[in-house]
């Protein structure tokens, strides 16, 4: 209708006419396409290039304040450069996790973002294999050979607990999630590491098993306090079990942090706001959401014979978010605690 090629209506359509077309050949393609009421169709575009302008995320809990806050990260940098987020949420299911990652190969998205914690690496490059490019984030999956981006979990576990040992805090209980999880394992290997490093052992009977779950966070401090466990300071390996623990601690008629400090990890967004205000080790979202874009970017625009032999696996560092949970240790404190 407008007597020009595909590619000078494409340019209109994606605000690239500036420079590529004489004025009086745009405004009458704009006219057409207003008169027309014509949309570009995703699919038919994603069949001709491969892949659409969407990207797939699969969180294991969409209602967890640690999985809200990446997801939103996630759904902000993506859409600054022009892409839309399909997110799903497979509560930690086996089935759940493959059944979506078949819906977002179907659905022809550039990449999938992917938390997955009950999938080994085999049955995700089965399900994927080369359509387009998954990358973890948040977890390790043993025998995944792709791309990942996750916060360096062991560095974040020793600087945790060298900030509380620098507040005279020798003795922790450690609050841990569930042990299969990457996660878990390399933030309690960094804080077993501090204690390496001054000549001392992290006591087994102060570290106690968790689910990051609130209700698993004060479950561990009342058990702990009920058994006679002597601890200063409480390091729980993510926000939402270092809330139980200070409404543990609360209930056993102990003050945060006149009586025993609390550092969590994560630094979700209600720490700021909850009273007293939660110090935590900091995962870094934003860091995390932007690298795992420009690598699907990356991945979309490369010719895949060169982008299937690329992975990249990024480690970025955490940091440490002082608020009002975390104090040193006070003579009257370290002779009844301590």
């Amino acid at each position: 209708m407008a007597g020009v090629s595909t590619a000078t209506v494409s340019r209109v359509l994606n605000d690239k006419a500036i420079g590529n077309m004489r004025q009086e050949t745009y405004e009458r393609i704009k006219r057409i396409i207003t008169a027309t009421r014509y949309s570009p169709n995703p699919m038919a575009a994603a069949l001709r290039s491969g892949a659409t302008r969407a990207i797939g995320v699969i969180l294991p809990n969409s209602i967890n304040p640690y999985y809200a806050q990446l997801g939103k990260w996630i759904e902000d940098v993506a859409f600054r450069h022009g892409f839309l987020t399909l997110l799903c949420n497979s509560d930690s299911d086996a089935d759940r996790e493959k059944a979506y990652i078949n819906l977002l190969v179907a659905q022809r998205v550039s990449g999938i973002l992917f938390c997955s914690t009950a999938l080994t690496g085999g049955e995700i490059s089965a399900i994927a294999t080369d359509k387009l490019r998954v990358i973890l984030l948040d977890e390790k999956v043993e025998d995944y050979e792709g791309n990942i981006v996750m916060g360096d979990d062991f560095t974040g576990g020793f600087k945790g607990a060298e900030y509380l040992y620098s507040l005279g805090h020798s003795r922790l209980l450690v609050i841990t999630g569930p042990p299969h999880l990457s996660s878990n394992i390399a933030r309690l290997g960094g804080i077993r590491q501090h204690f390496k490093a001054r000549g001392a052992d992290l006591d087994d009977r102060c570290v106690v098993r968790g689910a990051f779950t609130f209700e698993s966070g004060y479950r561990a401090v009342t058990d702990s306090l009920q058994n006679g466990v002597e601890f200063s300071a409480v390091f729980a390996l993510n926000d939402l079990m270092a809330f139980g623990a200070m409404s543990a601690l609360k209930n056993g008629g102990l003050a945060v942090p006149g009586d025993v400090s609390v550092l969590g990890y994560d630094n979700v967004y209600i720490d700021e706001f909850l009273p007293p205000r939660l110090s935590s080790v900091a995962t870094p979202f934003d860091q995390i959401a932007t690298e795992a874009i420009d690598m699907v970017i990356r991945n979309r625009d490369e010719p895949r014979s060169v982008a299937r032999d690329q992975t990249s696996r990024r480690l970025i560092e955490p940091s440490l978010v002082v608020r009002e949970t975390c104090a040193k240790v006070q003579d009257h404190d370290a002779s009844r605690r301590t």
